[in-house]
């Protein structure tokens, strides 16, 4: 088993193995289109890209850079959710 650590240089995960240090959470990758759903893009300026701009972990947290940025609370099938910004990237 694995646990994560985040790549300082490259903005992306690195796997560790689970005995060493590690942040333990599932992560996936987050791309525009999901930002531009949430309404990210009124609040930030970020590009329309193939490659993911954040990473998003359980509990709905976001991160940029291993830095916790956001985190969604709320929301339903016909309701969006309330997005909390930690930090402006």
């Amino acid at each position: 088993m694995y646990n994560i650590n985040w790549d300082e240089q490259t903005g992306g995960i690195l796997l560790v193995q689970k005995h060493t240090e590690g942040i333990g959470l599932q992560v996936r990758p987050v791309f525009f289109e999901e930002l531009d759903i949430l309404g990210f893009n009124k609040h930030w300026i970020y590009p329309k890209c193939e490659e993911p701009l954040l990473w998003a972990t359980t509990g709905r947290r976001y991160f940029y850079r291993g830095e916790w940025v956001a985190e969604a609370r709320g929301g339903g099938f016909f309701e969006a959710p309330h997005i909390d910004f930690r930090k402006k990237i």
